[in-house]
């Protein structure tokens, strides 16, 4: 029986591998592997028992053990903003130490290493798909990144802005409905 789970484990992995995304709830596990969400829930057991799945959250598991690689999958309409998207655009050097994730309402979720900021629908705009690692995420633009950063705190570091589109800035406030801030 152990010799079965062992090459069904690596069945499945190469199942999951197959869908192009970097996290699986337990359902997916089950439907990949062919099997019960009881099995699966054995397969996940031995796979994080040897270090090929990590846990995300409750009911919640990725072949990375890296934020950045599934924070934006974790909620649908969500992409990844602030330090973290000037960051994977090359705007920073510094790895930001919390992935923040751009959201249309509040979150109870709790994930390591990962922030939920929750934002009014009408600040969805200005984000387009980016690939990391081999996987499409939600990444916001310089530009909105820097309007979310206002958006949040009130201000941002004047020197993040330098070489980016002054104009799109401009317009990304208004539509974003900013009207008087002090930019830092």
């Amino acid at each position: 029986m152990g010799f079965l789970i062992s090459v069904n484990i690596y069945r499945c992995l190469e199942s999951l591998r197959r869908l192009k995304t970097p996290l699986y709830s337990t359902a997916e596990i089950a439907r990949a592997s062919g099997t019960t969400k009881a099995r699966a829930n054995t397969y996940i057991k031995r796979m994080r028992g040897k270090g090929l799945l990590y846990r995300v959250a409750k009911g919640f598991y990725s072949r990375e053990n890296d934020p950045l690689a599934y924070a934006s999958y974790l909620l649908p309409n969500s992409y990844l903003s602030f330090n973290t998207a000037l960051y994977l655009q090359g705007r920073i050097n510094q790895v930001p130490a919390i992935i923040q994730v751009a959201v249309p309402k509040r979150v109870r979720m709790e994930v390591e290493g990962v922030e939920f900021v929750s934002l009014p629908k009408k600040m969805f705009f200005g984000y387009a798909q980016k690939d990391y690692n081999g996987y499409a995420m939600w990444v916001a633009e310089p530009e909105k990144a820097v309007v979310d950063i206002l958006y949040k705190y009130g201000k941002t570091v004047k020197e993040i802005e330098k070489g980016l589109d002054g104009r799109k800035i401009e317009l990304y406030k208004r539509k974003a409905g900013l009207k008087r801030v002090d930019d830092g």
